[in-house]
């Protein structure tokens, strides 16, 4: 049920629904090792997704952010672009990647990400 249909129902998917969704499209990115992913619904936004992701390489968490995004959308609709992400990647070489090391926002949303990737 797309996002927009379920908040017409007054049905909108758990956070547990949300949080095994992303971390499965996360998990399917090539060069993801491992990592714990949370979405909690917060009062004044769509939510947060937080969390860490290990990474074969440092370039690797784009594709994170891009799976993490469309696997939002998918569960939320248009409320995906309000989300805000906690998110950071540890590559192999022990390298923390970032949200602003992509030029992106300390804290991006999900605008943020989608405009990155349009």
């Amino acid at each position: 049920m797309s996002g927009l249909v379920s908040r017409l129902l007054g049905r909108r998917p758990t956070d547990e629904k949300v949080t095994a969704e992303v971390t499965t499209a996360i998990a399917l990115v090539p060069g993801v090792i491992d990592g714990e992913v949370q979405y909690n619904r917060l009062q004044y936004s769509s939510g947060a997704l937080s969390g860490y992701v290990d990474l074969d390489a440092a370039p690797t968490f784009e594709h994170v952010l891009r799976a993490a995004h469309q696997s939002l959308r998918r569960l939320l609709g248009a409320d995906a672009d309000r989300v805000v992400y906690y998110l950071t990647g540890r590559a192999a070489d022990g390298t923390t990647v970032t949200a602003e090391q992509l030029g992106l926002p300390q804290r991006p949303t999900g605008t943020d990400v989608a405009r990155r990737y349009a």
